[in-house]
C-alpha cells in the first residue's frame, strides 16, 4: 500500500484561514458589548474578512519589503472598520429608495 497523498498548500492555508476567522468570530461574539444575532455577526465578519484581504492585496504594492507588515495593519483596521462602513452604506442605499 502506498502513502497517502500530503494534501496541497492551499487547503492549509484555506484550513488555517477558516481557523482564524471562527476564532475571530467567537472573540466578537464573546467580546461585543451589544449582543447581536449570530447570522449577522457571521456576516459581519466574513465582510471584514473580505475588505481585509481585498485592502492588503492594494496595499501590500504601497510599501517597500523592509516596511512590509505595514501593509496587514492596514488591512486589519480596515477590516475593524469595515462592519460599520457596510451597515452605513446600506442605509445610505436604502434611504435614496425611500426617497426615489
Amino acid at each position: 500500500m502506498s502513502a497517502l497523498p500530503t494534501p496541497p498548500d492551499n487547503l492549509n492555508d484555506a484550513t488555517i484561514a477558516a481557523g482564524m476567522g471562527v476564532g475571530a468570530f467567537l472573540i466578537r461574539a464573546l467580546c461585543a458589548d451589544k449582543r447581536e444575532s449570530l447570522p449577522a455577526l457571521a456576516v459581519q465578519t466574513v465582510l471584514a474578512g473580505l475588505v481585509a484581504v481585498l485592502v492588503g492585496m492594494a496595499s501590500k504594492g504601497w510599501f517597500t519589503e523592509a516596511q512590509g507588515t505595514f501593509h496587514l495593519a492596514v488591512a486589519g483596521m480596515a477590516g475593524f472598520a469595515s462592519p460599520e462602513l457596510i451597515r452605513k452604506g446600506l442605509s445610505l442605499v436604502r434611504g435614496w429608495r425611500s426617497k426615489g
